[in-house]
């Protein structure tokens, strides 16, 4: 009787069967969930913060290669950039269209990504900006002080904004452990992130951090 025989005729017996195949060299494994996770961000008073990027770095393995035609807008409105905070990864192109009846012209000074688009009127979309490298970006009108927009370049896919009520949602996780990390404009690119490691599974927990400031409004005209 062959060996293949003798496991066909076993082949009731979850063991033997893998045990067969990994004897081939077959990895069995289980499949790959994807999952979500809620988080809750608080300031110092214990009050929701909106504008907070919350997100996730694989502590194990790679994380998906970026999309070719990954976009992101930044639009001028209302004299204000809108939104006022992104979330990209690297590899994006931003586009800044002008809305305003107002001519704006947009700078960012940051060493992680440095450009300038000279005055332009209103219904112009000029060439996107590539955000070819992670961290934090400041973008200014030169000509409206007030004018100001937070971009945070990112390495991983995994991000979400918080919304009014402090809350956001990560989704499409793979299951796994993680690096989850929170972020405010008003924390810039030197104070550190609020993190805690997270094991992601079928069935997880609300995460909350809580920030050490109250932030402080938005600047307007």
């Amino acid at each position: 009787m062959t060996m293949l025989t003798s496991v066909l005729k076993q082949i009731g017996s979850g063991r033997i069967f893998a045990a067969f195949f990994l004897s081939l060299g077959v990895a069995l494994t289980q499949p790959v969930c994807a999952t979500e996770v809620v988080t809750t961000a608080l300031d110092k008073k214990g009050n929701p913060m909106s504008d907070v990027i919350v997100y996730a770095t694989p502590l194990h393995g790679t994380v998906p290669p970026v999309a070719k035609t990954a976009t992101a807008v930044i639009s001028q409105s209302g004299m204000q950039f809108s939104p006022y905070v992104t979330a990209v990864r690297v590899g994006t192109a931003v586009e800044f269209p002008n809305y305003d009846k107002m001519e704006h012209h947009v700078k960012s000074f940051s060493a992680v990504k440095e450009f300038e688009i000279k005055t332009y009127n209103k219904g112009v979309t000029p060439p996107p900006v590539l955000f070819d490298k992670a961290g934090m970006v400041v973008v200014y009108c030169l000509l409206h002080n007030w004018m100001r927009a937070y971009v945070l370049v990112l390495d991983t896919p995994y991000f979400a904004k918080s919304d009014d009520s402090g809350v956001a949602k990560l989704e499409n996780l793979p299951v796994g452990d993680y690096k989850l990390e929170a972020w405010h404009p008003n924390m810039g690119s030197i104070k550190p992130t609020l993190s805690r490691n997270v094991k992601i599974g079928t069935e997880n927990l609300p995460a909350q951090f809580q920030f050490d400031f109250v932030p402080t409004a938005r600047k307007s005209k």
